[in-house]
């Protein structure tokens, strides 16, 4: 790939990096020719991918880790720097949404490791990466919002919550890096083909219900929302930061 798109010597690390939207970014950034550190919590998953990313000619590393855990965050950080000696590109894909309950019934439990996963995990990995990718010139760290931080659903209580704070980091963070060459944006996908919402697709209706309001009549796939953080992670997107761009086919503008 040529032009402002292109990847090629860039270093990027994208977290849970083994299925859905974080397989598919992890892909086009290798594809648009980034050295990409495969990551997620299971070991055996992301030498998998690596493995399929090497057999397809793309360079990568698998780094396992926990998002949650701040250090793991910083371990996965020092070991692709290690490795490659440089990090340009962040995506902070990696979340979790175990529970579907109203905040009324919602266990303080399931509250703790949404926020845990969703917002402290962007924010250790930003506290370790923002300085290795400033130190080398300069980059981007792309964060996974949702339409639920800004549309009330049910079922994405906590989870939508978590997502609109994130919102606000990436604001903050735009605004204490910028100075520094570091662009830190969001892209909120709508509705989008993962396991994520595999049991709300089984329920009769439901999918049906979404692609009607929908004006592009279509959920979205993966490789919609893939494509939006190659060009936040691009020089495509050098004059934008602090920014949440939406990808989800106009089901919000009906809302």
């Amino acid at each position: 790939m040529a032009g402002p798109f292109s990847l090629d010597g860039k270093v990027a690390i994208v977290t849970g990096s083994t299925r859905g939207i974080g397989l598919a970014t992890a892909r086009m950034l290798a594809e648009a020719g980034a050295r990409v550190v495969v990551s997620s919590r299971k070991p055996d998953a992301c030498e998998a991918v690596r493995a399929q990313f090497a057999a397809a000619g793309h360079e990568a590393i698998a780094l396992p880790a926990h998002v949650g855990r701040p250090e793991e965050c910083a371990a996965l950080v020092a070991g692709a720097v290690r490795h490659y000696g440089r990090l340009d590109i962040l995506v902070a894909n990696a979340a979790a949404n175990p529970v579907a309950d109203p905040l009324e019934t919602l266990a303080p439990e399931a509250w703790a490791k949404v926020i845990e996963t969703n917002l402290a995990g962007p924010w250790h990995l930003a506290r370790a990466a923002l300085p290795e990718i400033a130190k080398a010139g300069g980059g981007a760290m792309v964060m996974l919002s949702s339409i639920t931080a800004f549309v009330a659903a049910e079922g994405s209580a906590v989870y939508g919550i978590s997502k609109a704070a994130l919102d606000q980091m990436v604001r903050q963070l735009a605004l204490e890096w910028g100075g520094r060459g570091v662009r830190i944006n969001a892209v909120a996908p709508g509705t989008t083909r993962t396991d994520m919402i595999r049991t709300l697709t089984a329920q009769p209706g439901w999918l049906d219900a979404v692609i009607a309001r929908t004006p592009l009549a279509r959920i979205g796939e993966p490789e919609d929302v893939a494509a939006a953080i190659l060009f936040l992670a691009s020089a495509a997107a050098r004059h934008v930061t602090g920014q949440v761009l939406v990808v989800d086919g106009g089901e919000t503008i009906r809302r």
